[in-house]
């Protein structure tokens, strides 16, 4: 039997995902307190969050733009600098939670799914 994880490997997970969703989210919000136009750093801000991002779009974006035919899924269209700053946030939130149910899933796997 597999002892569970350490307190200090749990904490270690919570500073890394803390720290990368806040990352995300600080330079999101400083693209958009700039005021640059969508270019290089946006898709380094997508780039770092896929599939997060995708998921978003996909699962939130669309079908939200399904209940309201004359809006655009893209958040770039809306004008508003900090949509696509919330986007990216909730794609690195997203790939938070997609990276602790993977871990999650292959500790179950290994004891036996007990």
């Amino acid at each position: 039997m597999h002892p569970s994880p350490t307190g200090r490997t749990v904490r270690l997970g919570r500073v890394l995902a803390v720290g990368y969703t806040g990352l995300v989210a600080t330079a999101g919000l400083a693209r958009a307190l700039a005021g640059t136009r969508p270019g290089g750093f946006l898709d380094l801000l997508h780039l770092s969050t896929f599939p997060g991002s995708v998921l978003v779009t996909v699962g939130a974006l669309y079908p939200l733009a399904l209940l309201a035919p004359d809006s655009d899924p893209d958040p770039d269209a809306t004008g508003n600098p900090f949509a696509s700053a919330a986007l990216v946030t909730a794609g690195a939130a997203v790939n938070v939670l997609l990276v602790h149910g993977a871990v999650r899933l292959a500790r179950a796997v290994r004891r036996g799914g007990r």
